[in-house]
């Protein structure tokens, strides 16, 4: 009995799983195992489902697919794809859950330029008629989900992460430096955590679906976007399914209209000011077009900030106009309201301005009212002293 005990120790895996509660595996972090026989059990585990947890750096050649639910918890590590195809494939209506428990991990050797924690990187994706390296990171089939709470997906080629008519829930985890970061096809998207970022052709690509941002959502920086940090292609109907009501949009949003649909101007104007509502933040330029029809808005984001009296309002202004003054605030805090003026300026803006670019203005305030309070803003924090009077 000794013997096959000592002899059973080699088998510690690169990862853990519970997917079989009677008999869980015992591991360590310090646990490594060859690069093949890793790759190999972590196949095994994910097809069989439960909870999977990554104790080192693998690489694989071959698709990871699931078929059933599976928790993947990267555990600060890296899953490399070395082949041609994505790096996992969720099929069978199984939902996929990817986390980070470490988060802060660093990398070294030749994963030392990869961002910390956990991450999934390398995937070429899988080519589709007419639709070439999709899903590099994560091919969703039909009615299949993927809930992302963790770490970062990173180069992969194509899109990172296809919907095809699948669900995809973000509510952690960063998804950066690809062509499009998350491509749906008759998809729902559901964002109310994590970024988006860095991306070369589109942060967010909706073909005909749906799209949710709320909570913390973030979608932004991404600069050498070509078509827009969100890029929403209708051809069934003259609304769109693209709704902001919590998170920030930093850059473009750009949505085009198949041109039989025949939308009017009002169409398109109603479409674009549909989308940012409630808490939703948009900074940023939004332009809604009927095909190739040369037929748009072409909107500039204004948005006002009153920082004393916790205010943000929206205003979507047609490119080259001026935008309107709204109405004065009231006072606030014994504190009356001046002007508006832009970040860094102690002028009154011109609202005779024509915007060519998006816009942010702050309301600038009076100090306190006699008898009230004066405020001394510091680097960090804002004091209150109350002031008698002779």
């Amino acid at each position: 009995m000794t013997l096959v005990l000592v002899c059973a120790l080699p088998i510690w895996a690169a990862f853990v799983t519970s997917g079989d509660v009677t008999n869980p595996l015992v591991s360590t972090a310090a646990a490594t195992s060859p690069p093949d026989t890793a790759a190999a059990r972590l196949k095994s585990d994910i097809s069989n489902g439960g909870t999977v947890q990554l104790t080192e750096d693998i690489e694989i050649s071959e698709t990871l697919v699931v078929t059933r639910d599976v928790t993947l918890d990267l555990n600060g590590h890296v899953l490399k794809m070395t082949g041609d195809v994505s790096v996992l494939k969720v099929s069978d209506r199984a939902t996929l859950t990817i986390t980070d428990s470490r988060p802060q991990n660093p990398h070294t050797g030749s994963y030392e330029n990869l961002p910390a924690g956990g991450v999934i990187t390398g995937g070429e994706g899988t080519d589709l008629t007419g639709i070439y390296n999709v899903g590099g990171a994560v091919f969703l089939e039909n009615d299949t989900t993927l809930k992302l709470e963790g770490g970062t997906i990173t180069g992969n080629s194509g899109s990172s992460i296809y919907i095809g008519g699948a669900t995809f829930v973000m509510s952690g985890g960063t998804i950066t430096g690809e062509d499009i970061g998350v491509r749906s096809l008759l998809g729902t998207f559901k964002m109310t955590g994590g970024r988006i970022t860095g991306c070369n052709d589109r942060g967010v690509y909706v073909y005909n679906g749906n799209m949710t941002m709320s909570g913390t959502a973030y979608i932004g920086e991404n600069p050498n976007a070509r078509k827009g940090d969100i890029y929403v292609y209708e051809t069934d109907h003259k609304h769109t399914d693209l709704s902001v009501t919590g998170g920030t949009i930093e850059g473009k949003v750009r949505i085009v209209f198949l041109e039989s649909l025949g939308p009017t101007q009002d169409d398109l104007r109603a479409a674009a000011n549909s989308v940012v509502k409630e808490q939703g933040v948009f900074d940023g330029h939004i332009k809604v077009e009927k095909g190739t029809s040369g037929t748009c808005v072409d909107y500039n984001t204004v948005n006002f900030i009153d920082e004393v009296a916790k205010t943000r309002t929206l205003k979507l202004v047609l490119q080259s106009n001026a935008v309107e003054k709204p109405e004065t605030p009231t006072t606030v805090n014994g504190q009356a309201f001046k002007y508006w003026a832009a970040k860094g300026s102690s002028e009154a803006w011109d609202f005779n301005t024509p915007l060519e670019v998006p816009l942010t203005l702050y309301a600038v305030r009076t100090p306190a009212s006699s008898g009230g309070y004066y405020y001394y803003p510091t680097t960090d924090t804002v004091s209150y002293t109350h002031l008698t009077l002779p």
